[in-house]
C-alpha cells in the first residue's frame, strides 16, 4: 500500500467518517411469558396486541399480534419471541368470547368482553395513553401478567 493511500485510510478512520464499532451488531432480544389472569372462561382466544409507541397504540393495523385459545379458566400463558431489551413495549390485550376477531362493545361504546393493559390504566372513562401502559424490557425480565378485567 502506497503511503499515501494508507495515511489518507487512517484519516479517514480516525475522522469518523466511517463507523466500524457499530457494523451489523443486532440488539439483543429475548421472550417473555405474558402471564393473562382472571380469565373466567373456558372458550374464545385472547388476542395480545404489542406496541412500540404513540405512532402504533391501539391501532390493529399496525400492532405486532400474538393470540392464544383458551382452553381453561384462570390463567392463560403467551410466549412473546424476538422482543428487544431496552425498548419501550405496551401490550393491549381482550378475551375474544366469540372468536369474531373483534372487541365486542355494548350499546355506549364500552368493551363487552374481558380486556386489559400493561400498567395501571388510571381512568375507565377513556383509553390509556401508550406513556401510561407503557414498561422497558430489561435483559433480566422473563414473565410480565397483565389480569383481565371488566367494566
Amino acid at each position: 500500500m502506497r503511503p499515501a493511500c494508507f495515511l489518507l485510510l487512517i484519516a479517514v478512520l480516525f475522522t469518523g467518517a466511517v463507523d466500524l464499532s457499530a457494523a451489523a451488531i443486532p440488539p439483543a432480544t429475548t421472550t417473555l411469558r405474558l402471564k393473562v389472569d382472571n380469565v373466567r372462561s373456558a372458550r374464545g382466544t385472547i388476542w395480545v396486541g404489542i406496541y412500540e409507541g404513540e405512532h402504533d397504540f391501539l391501532d390493529r393495523h399496525k400492532a405486532r399480534l400474538e393470540h392464544v385459545r383458551v382452553d381453561a379458566e384462570g390463567a392463560a400463558y403467551i410466549e412473546l419471541v424476538g422482543l428487544v431489551v431496552g425498548k419501550r413495549y405496551a401490550f393491549g390485550l381482550f378475551h375474544d368470547l366469540n372468536d369474531n376477531g373483534d372487541l365486542d362493545t355494548n350499546w355506549l361504546g364500552l368493551p363487552a368482553e374481558p380486556w386489559g393493559f400493561t400498567g395501571e390504566v388510571r381512568t375507565r372513562l377513556r383509553l390509556p395513553y401508550f406513556d401510561e401502559v407503557a414498561f422497558r424490557l430489561s435483559s433480566t425480565q422473563s414473565t410480565t401478567s397483565v389480569a383481565l378485567r371488566m367494566i
